[in-house]
């Protein structure tokens, strides 16, 4: 483990950043929503601050208990910063509804889909 992050109790959502060779993972907790939407945004971009090229960013959802589209917004906003670097950010979740999601909004054009850490790590997006 790299490090933890967490936000204050009220704030119901936290981090855990472990590296991977180049890559960063992100293992997220908690929920997020637009109470906390602020904390989840400065939590992704310390983590994408710290990521070196080539990385990927990876973004473990699978711990998250709920994801409002607002944090589907700040990956967005993360990844298109990300690439800017050479870097790609990948959203993981096992949960099937948040491949769905990223589809049916049209934001697979936007954020690549893993529905594993292994996957996000072998490069092959899935959506």
């Amino acid at each position: 483990m790299l490090a933890s992050v967490t936000a204050p109790p009220d704030d119901e959502v936290r981090v855990v950043l472990e590296r991977s060779g180049s890559a960063l993972v992100v293992s997220a907790g908690g929920s997020v929503d637009a109470s906390n939407v602020a904390v989840w945004r400065r939590l992704v971009g310390e983590a994408a601050a710290v990521t070196a090229v080539p990385g990927p960013l990876i973004v473990d959802a699978s711990g998250l208990e709920f994801m409002a589209v607002c944090a589907f917004g700040v990956l967005i906003e993360e990844s298109a910063r990300c690439r800017r670097r050479g870097i790609e950010l990948c959203l993981v979740s096992g949960q099937p509804i948040v491949g769905r999601v990223v589809k049916a909004v049209g934001l697979d054009g936007e954020l690549s889909f893993c529905a594993t850490i292994d996957d996000a790590l072998g490069g092959t997006p899935r959506v």
